[in-house]
């Protein structure tokens, strides 16, 4: 089925249930369900627009951003995702790679239409989803005209469905488009790996035009209830989980970082909690440790892609807790197994599958792997190599199947011919209680080729004395894993530079540090 047929059946059995608290409103599956209904209708009716028409949807979070991706599968066009953290002329050339003819904007970021209209000619409309607008119709009014019910064809399996571009805040590098059947077996695949059901209760505070909104439209097609929030901010994060007994959330590493480190955490009842799924980058095992004390054994490590979505891999709470209670260790530093619906294996650079143990590129096959790159056959035909999707990603696989992800093989630093794995170096690291988050790179050096440096931000109040928390951080690494792969050199910065997911970004670390360098990394 579509996403939009397991919405509208979730709507039917669960008329009486809300979808979606934002701010003061309590929005009901049946109101939710209108919205959907006649937005696909006026996209079709007013703009004109045929199935497969590409829409932008550029908004923070809001309940609209949820329903107008469920509307945009309904009238079977393609939502592209929009990070709005990135600037009006990446979000603007992003736009036009993804050939997008209707552009759908929050009033937060009207001030920006102009400069979207001079670039974005093939666009046929903006609609303003939260207000009026002088840039085009407040989303309400545009979809009062239509409120029958939109009969859509037969669903056709293979129609894209979903196209997320992957360029980050540099630019529309690639964009990965997705079908009606990859998104649906991801769907599935977060039903059964989080366990949703019509009871869930979702507080959506990472962004929506990324991993988050798969659990939104999960929460959504089971018939449960989606809490939003406009942004991260701890104490609002504690108070809505307690208010509205949350019970499912997706959060980067980063962000449960900053939740641990809030001391209202401890006097706030978090107990309807069920899982709380962290991702976008791997949990240091000690922080896992940490999360799992304090809120309980409810936190799951999933692992995907824009490419593949997510999870393909996942790490529940039995996977690393023992029947006493204890940590299986080698469970807790892995990324998880491969889901029902996923095979992962490690590749060898020869092309081979390797063997436990053995390390090698992370490679998946699957239903929910991506139909290809958009308007890029050769890197689409690059990616795909031997009918396996190449992740990019180096990892170990053991003997039960726990797949361990060592690093991705840009972020390898070659030192003095030694191969450095940056996530490993961050992990040792992580664990000390006055460290906040950090990033590993390799900085030019004359003598090693490229030496290890981290780059740390400390949490509140433990600034102090930095050079000897430097040796500190040094010495904690070599005792760990010795010295070739201790830094050689530790940096405090106050906060590091992120993605609109809150992964940090360490391509723009790197940039300080190899600019006017005969090459980089």
């Amino acid at each position: 089925m579509r996403l939009a047929d397991y919405f509208d059946a979730a709507a039917s059995l669960h008329p009486r249930n809300i979808a979606f608290v934002d701010g003061e409103q309590r929005i009901g599956f049946a109101e939710a369900q209108r919205l959907v209904h006649g937005t696909a209708h006026a996209l079709v009716a007013e703009e004109g627009l045929r199935p497969g028409a590409h829409i932008a949807i550029y908004a923070p979070n809001d309940h609209r951003v949820s329903l107008l991706q469920i509307a945009a599968n309904r009238a079977g066009m393609v939502w592209v995702s929009v990070h709005t953290r990135n600037t009006v002329e990446t979000n603007t050339a992003v736009m036009a790679y993804a050939d997008c003819d209707a552009v759908f904007f929050h009033s937060d970021y009207a001030g920006l239409v102009p400069a979207m209209k001079a670039g974005l000619p093939r666009v046929r409309r903006f609609i303003c989803i939260d207000a009026p607008s002088e840039y085009g119709p407040c989303l309400a009014d545009w979809v009062a005209a239509w409120p029958q019910p939109f009969v859509a064809p037969p669903e056709q399996p293979a129609m894209p469905a979903l196209l997320q571009p992957t360029g980050g805040t540099t630019g529309p590098s690639k964009g990965a488009l997705h079908t009606n059947r990859s998104l649906e077996m991801a769907l599935i695949s977060v039903f059964e790996t989080l366990r949703f059901d019509a009871q869930s209760r979702v507080l959506a505070v990472a962004p929506l035009t990324h991993a988050a909104c798969m659990l939104t439209l999960a929460c959504a097609a089971r018939g449960g209830r989606t809490v939003v929030l406009n942004g991260f901010e701890s104490g609002a994060v504690l108070e809505t989980i307690e208010r509205e007994g949350i019970t499912h959330m997706f959060l980067p590493p980063t962000l449960v970082y900053a939740l641990l480190n809030d001391p209202r955490l401890d006097s706030t009842d978090v107990s309807s909690l069920r899982s709380v799924a962290v991702g976008a980058a791997p949990i240091a095992p000690e922080k896992l440790k940490e999360a799992v004390r304090r809120l309980g054994p409810v936190i799951y490590e999933v692992f995907g892609q824009s490419e593949c979505l997510f999870p393909v891999v996942a790490k529940r709470p039995e996977d690393y807790l023992l029947p006493d209670g204890s940590f299986d260790e080698v469970a807790l530093a892995s990324a998880g197994r491969a889901v029902p619906f996923a095979r992962v294996e490690i590749m060898d650079e020869h092309g081979k599958l390797a063997g436990p143990g053995e390390k090698g590129e992370i490679v998946v096959q699957s239903t929910m792997v991506m139909q290809g790159y958009y308007r890029k056959p050769e890197e689409t035909a690059e990616v795909s190599a031997g009918g396996w999707h190449h992740t990019t990603d180096v990892g170990v696989k053991d003997e039960r199947g726990f797949i361990t992800i060592v690093d991705r093989k840009k972020d390898m630093i070659v030192s003095g011919g030694f191969n450095v794995f940056p996530s490993e170096i961050e992990a040792v690291i992580l664990s000390h209680p006055a460290v906040l988050d950090c990033a590993v790179i390799g900085v030019p050096d004359p003598k090693w080729g490229e030496a290890v440096k981290a780059v740390v931000q400390l949490k509140p109040g433990c600034g102090e004395a930095r050079d000897a928390m430097g040796a500190a951080l040094t010495q904690l690494c070599k005792d760990a894993l010795g010295s070739v792969k201790a830094p050689k050199s530790v940096e405090f910065w106050p906060d590091l530079p992120r993605s609109a997911v809150g992964k940090v970004l360490k391509r723009d670390i790197r940039a300080r540090f190899w600019e006017g360098q005969w090459r980089a990394i």
